[in-house]
Order: C-alpha cells, then sequence, then structure tokens
C-alpha cells in the first residue's frame, strides 16, 4: 500500500503521507492522496476479496478446481453488458453509476444461461458440463463482443478494451458507497454458510443424511457468489483467474475447512490485485497497464498446473 501511494506521475513520500494524515500537506498531495489513489487502493482490496471468495465458493459447490467466475461466462457476460451500455446509452456521463447495474444483470442472465445449458433432469447440473459450457458461451461472447466494437467510436472503443483487459476504473468513494452494500451482504451470507460450505467436501450422500438440501444450498451459494463477482467486475474490469488461484493455494496451506479457508482466500485475493496494481504503476507510471493483463500472467500458467494435476 504505501509503494502503491507514492507511485505515479506525482511522487508523494512516505513521510510527506505522514504529514498528510496529521493535517500538514498540501492541498495538491491531498487531491492525489484521498480522492485518487486511497479510493483505488480500497477498490483493489474489496474486489480481490470478493472474487476470491465467489471462486472459492463456486470451487467448493462444483467440486471443481479449476471452475472460476471468469469461466462460467459471468465476466464476459457483463462485458456485453457494458458494451451494449456505452453502444447505446448517449449521455453516459450522466448514467454513468448505471454501468455498474448494467454489468450485474449481464452476470445474472449469463449465469442463467450456462445453468439452463449444464441441466439434464436425469443428473442435474454437473460441474464439468458447467464447465465447459461456460467456456464455449465465453467464446461465443468474444466475437460478439468483436462485432459490437464496430459501432464504438474511438473513446469508448478504448475504454471497453480497458475494462475487459481488467483495468480498475470505478476509483472514487462514488463507486465504493455503491459497492459496499453488496459486499457486505453477500460476504456476511457466504461465510454464514461455512459449514455447509464444509458438506459439499464430505459428498452427496453425506448431505444428504445430515439433511442438508443439496440442490437448494448449491443454487443460492452459486447465486451469491455471482452477484459478488458480477459487482466487483463492473468497477474492476474484467479481472480473471483471482477466482482460481487463491482457493487452491489456500487449501494448500490451511486445508479445506472454509471457516479458515475462506478468509485466507479473500486475503490473498486482495493481496494479488494489490500487488499487481503496485507492479503496472511501477512498471510505467504514465500509461496504466490493466491489473488483468498481470493477473492473467501468473493465472495461466498456474491453471496449467491445476489442469496438469487434475485426474
Amino acid at each position: 500500500m504505501v509503494i502503491n501511494l507514492n507511485t505515479g506521475q506525482m511522487r508523494i513520500s512516505p513521510s510527506a503521507i505522514w504529514n498528510l494524515l496529521a493535517g500538514k500537506g498540501t492541498y495538491t498531495q491531498s487531491l492525489v492522496i484521498f480522492d485518487f489513489r486511497m479510493p483505488r487502493i480500497v477498490v483493489t482490496l474489496l474486489v480481490g476479496f470478493a472474487l476470491a471468495i465467489a471462486g472459492n465458493v463456486i470451487q467448493s459447490t462444483t467440486q471443481n478446481p479449476m471452475a472460476d467466475t471468469s469461466f462460467l461466462g459471468i465476466n464476459s457476460g457483463a462485458g456485453i453488458a457494458v458494451m451494449l451500455f456505452i453502444a447505446l446509452v448517449k449521455n453516459q456521463d450522466a448514467n454513468l453509476f448505471l454501468l455498474p447495474t448494467m454489468a450485474l444483470v449481464g452476470a445474472l442472465i449469463s449465469t442463467v444461461i450456462v445453468f439452463g445449458f449444464s441441466y439434464k433432469k436425469e443428473t442435474g447440473i454437473t460441474s464439468n458440463r458447467m464447465l465447459l459450457t461456460g467456456v464455449a458461451l465465453s467464446g461465443l461472447y468474444s466475437s460478439i463482443m468483436v462485432l459490437l466494437t464496430l459501432k464504438l467510436s474511438p473513446e469508448n472503443y478504448q475504454f471497453v478494451m480497458n475494462w475487459l483487459a481488467g483495468s480498475i476504473w470505478g476509483t472514487s468513494w462514488e463507486f465504493i458507497l455503491m459497492f459496499l452494500p453488496w459486499f457486505i451482504i453477500c460476504t456476511i451470507f457466504i461465510f454464514s454458510k461455512m459449514r455447509v460450505l464444509d458438506t459439499f467436501n464430505l459428498g452427496d450422500d453425506v448431505a444428504y443424511s445430515l439433511g442438508i438440501n443439496l440442490k437448494k444450498e448449491r443454487i443460492i451459494l452459486i447465486a451469491a457468489a455471482v452477484i459478488l463477482a458480477g459487482v466487483s467486475v463492473s468497477i474492476s474490469g474484467g479481472i480473471g483467474f483471482i477466482g482460481l488461484i487463491t482457493p487452491n493455494l489456500s487449501r494448500r496451506v490451511i486445508g479445506f475447512k472454509h471457516s479458515h479457508q475462506l478468509v485466507l482466500s479473500g486475503v490473498l485475493g486482495s493481496f494479488l490485485l494489490l500487488a499487481a496494481d503496485t507492479v503496472g504503476k511501477v512498471i510505467s507510471s504514465t500509461t496504466e497497464i490493466p491489473v488483468g493483463i498481470l493477473v492473467a500472467v501468473i493465472g495461466a500458467p498456474y491453471f496449467v498446473y491445476i489442469l496438469m494435476k487434475t485426474k
């Protein structure tokens, strides 16, 4: 956080930041720190935490270590909604706060489509079928987004491409206040279901013997994870792999108990996203490098590693 606050076109030393906290800094320094850099750090920490526990829930409920919100078409569905908003809404500045809502709606619709195509009456929804359906639909969504870019102006095209690459754009206190209610409600709900999540590791038969309706709980938990991920990517852009990497790392470090695993996953998600944002600012202080690209540099090889280890 200290490095991140001190990195950018205007360098502000840790001593100057301390003076700001003591009320002795300049107006320019105060504006840069409290109106630009601090909100970005808060968004990064919250989004990293949210995407991590959303990925954890999806992996636990599907019993698939390769499941992630980005592979289920959630990010792509939100991306299409964002592109439609940019292409169709004329006065975007006046309706800017509709953009996260549109992204959330797109994520939810995409998830319903994935569930619909993955469901079979005899076997219900299996994790492999859901994952493959999500990957296939993500490819379809990518093709549609390429077509939609033909209708965008150069400025809107640049914004959409940065959003899809995972550029954190909702960096103001207003967006944080809009995001917080969703984050708090979904996070508290998921943490209240830790024991239910533990039963998914025991298998369906054991869970049913304990009186737990797995079908109902699976749908509710995945819905909460989708809402959390959809709201997150709506202000952070199309960031993937956070929900894939952190649950697997936390399980290796601390085991399968969700009372410990969820917390560690969230902390790792916050750290990974903030580290990626900091590295991007250090590499180039004048041109923003989308954090989604830097996370993908780590996430893609790790996904291949998990794929090779999975039987």
